[in-house]
């Protein structure tokens, strides 16, 4: 990574971290040329700004050559987000499920041990 362009060495590093995509990969490949053969660099202030919140963040006010990655780390972010949201559904679903299975476990073993008991007296 180029070091007269620290900030956005910061959106590379944080977009590989939310590479899940062969395209999120490819994304990260181009900008790492654009550091190399780009002078201008992103300003701190807007960096750290995307960086802590990106759904505040606007992508215009970034320069022209670095906007489109900025929208799509910002695309990925909420990628993330979904996939996180999606993932805690799932495993709220198979709690319940699991507490749904073992709730009606008892109530089918007793139903069991009354008819045996049942069948039992009978004879």
């Amino acid at each position: 990574m180029s070091r007269s362009n620290p900030g956005v060495a910061r959106l590379l590093s944080a977009m590989k971290k939310l590479t899940r995509e062969v395209n999120d990969q490819e994304i990260c490949r181009r900008l790492e040329i654009l550091i190399n053969s780009e002078k201008e660099d992103l300003p701190p202030s807007s960096v750290k700004s995307l960086l802590e919140d990106p759904a505040d963040f606007d992508p215009s006010t970034v320069a022209e050559p670095y906007t489109q990655y900025v929208k799509h780390y910002l695309y990925m972010v909420k990628r993330e987000e979904r996939n996180r949201e999606k993932q805690r559904q799932e495993t709220e679903s198979r709690k319940q499920a699991r507490a749904g299975k073992k709730k009606s476990a008892p109530a089918r073993k007793k139903a069991r041990k009354t008819a045996s008991k049942k069948s039992s007296s009978s004879r």
